[in-house]
């Protein structure tokens, strides 16, 4: 067997062409066999020799092993299906047991399994059970043992695999292999096999160094004769400590994200093809990964330039396909052979009826539930379709790159972790797995370093492809605004290349046209839109007074108008149109909250089970039943709130047990008038001491009053509250009290077997809010009689040397003022609500922390309606007001 090497991959393929097709012309009746990844490139090198190929076969390695499956008469042997796969490993997971497996949801495990399993078997790796200590990696050997051992004499995993030990004896070949990416163990089986009666020749492309590109090719290159071309790049690319001088000019360009990115390297190409006179086909744009494909895709259908990318249409989306899925709700059977059959006597289309009498003669158990998560995991057939037009702009990623002459290449996504890509060790064989088989003789899929060394070698040959000119640009963050960086190889790249910058094309799409300021006279609507976005500044005008008192109800509840305070159009399409965003199959905190306010209210001063409760609600609730029901990870969720609850519960009774209050509602409803405007709420509970009220309200998260922000609207609710009840019930203030059920995890530097503190974890679930205080004190001691120096119920503190409170406590006189303060923040933001003001005006704040509190924008759904412009719509900033001076007193918030 001959080996031949070197790195200038370019240079090599072209002098074995060279060779093959001089030998071919010297021995007209023997076969030569080119096998390589790109044959269709290939075979236009060859035309630059020759004008007709009669004894040179070119071919792709999967289309060479078919000849050898036909010529050996292997033609009753078959690659398993995917179906049949999937069908396999679920009866294996089921039936069989397994460490670290999950046999309730297979098919998420099997979808990972199957490519793992395939290179399992094209390595050959095979360990004994007792030689590996993960039990993750015992699982998998068993399993992938079970899954062979299910398989009969003529069902393979690969074609690689049927042909395992067969005899080549045959008429002599000469056989030319591009082997680059040839290295498992089952493809250097089948070389060794030919080379036995063949005349084989391998060409790798591999230099005998240290850099990581040569690392995979080490064990096949020992004896091998160099064929090269040395070049500044091939002699020093990746080698880091090597400064070399620019021998070339390359293009280069920055953008602020990846759509604008191919978006001038599309315009550049389309202008290119206008004034200069170049064909579709002498470009080639390299892209790094799934997430260019669609944009490059949309932006060269929209600039009409032709392309080579699939255009895919999923078969989820057909009439069969969704018929399937109806119709197993109607099915009650329980096999595959009985629902297979049922399925059939629907009106299908053809694949459909041929998968299902596929599964004909397959007797295991499953329910048309599962039978449907089976159905969708292997009726994968979506259309392809490649527009045929000769003339094309190639479009692929770097490990594809091979060129026939030379192009304009555009290398796109020059980021660090994109390009190259970040390879990290979380593979199912561990980098220190790999080397332990090793040391036992036993074959291994590459290791971390060999993969990058792969991708490098990727890189190395794309560089020395034939190119007209070179283009390298990379973004300066991704379309949902995270910084990236360019990459090191960019970097390395500026001593091989002297980068120009690319100018900005003049040809633009019409977005691009119409953003520097553009019309088009044909495109009179858009154009008018425009004019009266411009003219009102991306604000609504007022609604007027019959369209207020339509839209508006007149009674408000405290949170509408605190919304109406975060953003005045946020109130009105929320409250005025009634838009809501659409229910997304998740538990939404809003359903959790009032699972758990049930469960609090009734047994705060009762004694029923929880787990009853929440199951009761449950039911009660169809919606949140359905969604419960759907989702293995809501149940665990739901089982994770049932033992928070117990704890809740714990120590809200503690806290109660301990305080003088009692409880006197729960979920109350209140109403009352404020400056002659009629509010309503629901209070979560209120407690009663002597004459004095503390309400307290549930929440699912850290919360508290800003004082500050309180007066300009925001977090009021509880504070309105409490002065609706205390004079609706004719009672004197006590507190407003916030309690977070969120569970607590207690940090401590104790040891474990160490018992832990209780007053360490009940201090944890300290009461939120404001204690109202006066001289006597007399609400402190009510709500925890018990504490020294500093409760462990509400955020008070004694100070024994100055005999005083401090804490989060406000005076009945400051308690007065703050309510005024409101007052007349909710007149103003009532006059303006009356007045049809919609402007888009969210609350916001120069100090990040602060803005985050105030601002409403971060989570809102209804950013796509009110298009929030920088260049329009300000923030409206909050004050910095200074509490003690308004409210008097010292200011003792927290």
């Amino acid at each position: 067997m001959r080996i031949i090497k070197g790195l200038n991959s370019t240079y090599k393929l072209k002098e074995m062409i060279k060779e093959c097709y001089q030998e071919a012309q010297n021995h007209p009746f023997e076969t030569y066999f080119f096998i390589v990844e790109n044959p269709y490139v290939i075979e236009q090198l060859f035309f630059q020799y020759t004008h007709f190929l009669v004894n040179i076969e070119i071919m792709s390695w999967q289309q060479f092993l078919k000849q050898l499956i036909i010529e050996n008469h292997l033609t009753n042997h078959y690659i398993i299906s995917q179906t049949e796969l999937v069908y396999h490993l679920r009866h294996i997971l089921k039936e069989e047991d397994f460490a670290c497996f999950n046999n309730k949801q297979p098919y998420p495990l099997i979808e990972k399994f199957i490519p793992l399993i395939k290179d399992y078997d094209l390595y050959q790796v095979s360990y004994d059970l007792q030689q590996m200590t993960s039990p993750k990696l015992k699982d998998f050997m068993h399993l992938y043992t079970s899954l062979i051992n299910s398989l009969n004499d003529y069902t393979h995993l690969s074609l690689e695999d049927i042909l395992q030990n067969c005899c080549f004896q045959s008429a002599k070949k000469h056989i030319y292999i591009e082997a680059d990416h040839l290295y498992h163990k089952k493809r250097q089986n089948i070389i060794q096999q030919l080379h036995d009666f063949h005349d084989v020749t391998l060409f790798y492309t591999y230099h005998h160094d240290q850099r990581f590109e040569n690392l995979p090719h080490h064990q096949f290159c020992q004896n091998a004769i160099e064929i090269d071309q040395p070049s500044t790049l091939t002699d020093s690319l990746f080698l880091q400590e090597k400064t070399v001088q620019p021998q070339e000019k390359a293009y280069t360009f920055v953008s602020a994200t990846p759509y604008q990115e191919t978006k001038k390297a599309v315009y550049t190409i389309a202008q290119m093809i206008i004034e200069e006179g170049w064909r579709y086909q002498d470009f080639v744009i390299v892209y790094p990964d799934s997430s260019y494909l669609s944009i490059l895709k949309d932006t060269l259908d929209s600039a009409h330039l032709l392309h080579d990318i699939l255009y895919v249409s999923s078969c989820q989306y057909e009439v069969s396909y969704q018929k399937v899925l109806s119709d197993l709700d109607k099915i009650n059977e329980h096999d595959f052979h009985h629902i297979a059959l049922a399925l059939q006597q629907e009106e299908l289309e053809h694949n459909y009826l041929d998968y299902f009498k596929s599964l004909e003669n397959k007797l295991d158990h499953i329910s048309t539930q599962e039978f449907r998560q089976f159905f969708q995991a292997t009726y994968t057939f979506d259309h392809q379709e490649r527009l045929q037009n000769q003339d094309h702009i190639t479009v692929c990623t770097i490990d594809q790159l091979v060129l026939a002459k030379p192009k304009h290449i555009f290398f796109l996504g020059m980021n660090e972790t994109i390009f190259p890509r970040t390879i990290k060790d979380t593979s199912l064989l561990l980098d220190e797995d790999i080397d332990f088989l090793r040391q036992n003789q036993i074959p291994t899929p590459l290791n971390t370093t060999e993969q990058l060394g792969l991708h490098h070698l990727d890189i190395l040959k794309a560089l020395v492809q034939p190119s007209l000119s070179m283009t390298f640009s990379y973004s300066q963050q991704t379309l949902s605004g995270e910084a990236r960086l360019e990459s090191s190889l960019y970097k390395q790249l500026q001593q091989f290349f002297e980068f120009i910058p690319l100018k900005d094309p003049d040809y633009l799409s019409n977005d691009d046209y119409y953003l520097q300021g553009g019309f088009l006279t044909e495109k009179s609507i858009l154009n008018s839109h425009i004019h009266d976005y411009l003219e009102t500044k991306n604000q609504p005008f007022p609604l007027s007074k019959e369209l207020v008192e339509h839209l508006y109800s007149p009674t408000l509840s405290v949170s509408q108008i605190e919304t109406y305070n975060k953003c005045p159009f946020l109130y009105f399409i929320q409250y005025g149109l009634g838009v809501y965003p659409l229910l997304e199959n998740k538990l939404m905190p809003n359903e959790l909250g009032s699972l758990v306010h049930y469960v609090l209210s009734i047994n705060i001063d009762q004694e029923q089970n929880i787990d009853d409760l929440v199951n009761q609600y449950i039911q009660n609730h169809d919606d949140l039943q359905e969604k419960i029901k759907s989702s293995y990870i809501h149940q665990y969720f739901i089982k994770q709130l049932k033992q928070d609850l117990q704890t809740t519960l714990n120590v809200l009774k503690r806290q109660l047990s301990i305080s003088e209050f009692h409880v006197f509602a729960k979920e109350r409803k209140i109403s009352n008038h404020i400056l002659g405007i009629p509010f309503k709420g629901f209070v979560d509970r209120i407690d009663e001491y002597d004459n004095r009220i503390a309400i307290i309200d549930y929440k699912s998260s850290n919360k508290d009053i800003d004082l500050n922000l309180a007066m300009q609207g925001f977090n009021i609710q509880m504070l309105l509250y409490l002065k609706m009840v205390t004079e609706k019930y004719h009672k004197d203030p006590a507190a407003v009290l916030y309690f977070n059920t969120k569970k607590r995890i207690l940090s401590t530097e104790n040891a474990l077997s160490e018992a832990v503190n209780e007053e360490d974890f009940y201090k944890q679930y300290r009461f939120g809010g404001y204690v109202i205080d006066d001289e006597t004190h007399q609400n402190i001691h009510a709500l925890d009689p018990t504490f020294d120096k500093r409760s462990d119920i509400i955020n008070v503190t004694y100070v024994k040397s100055r005999d005083e409170y401090k804490g989060q406590l406000l005076t009945l006189s400051q308690l007065t003022k703050l309510f005024k303060e409101i007052e007349k923040h909710i007149h103003d933001l009532h006059t303006q609500i009356t007045a049809g003001h919609i402007a888009i005006m969210p609350k916001g704040s120069d100090h990040k922390s602060t803005h985050t509190l105030v601002n409403p924008c971060h989570y809102c759904p209804y950013h796509s309606v009110c298009n929030f412009d920088v260049f329009y719509n300000d923030y409206q900033l909050v004050e910095f007001l200074d509490v003690e001076k308004i409210l008097g007193g010292e200011n003792n918030a927290v």
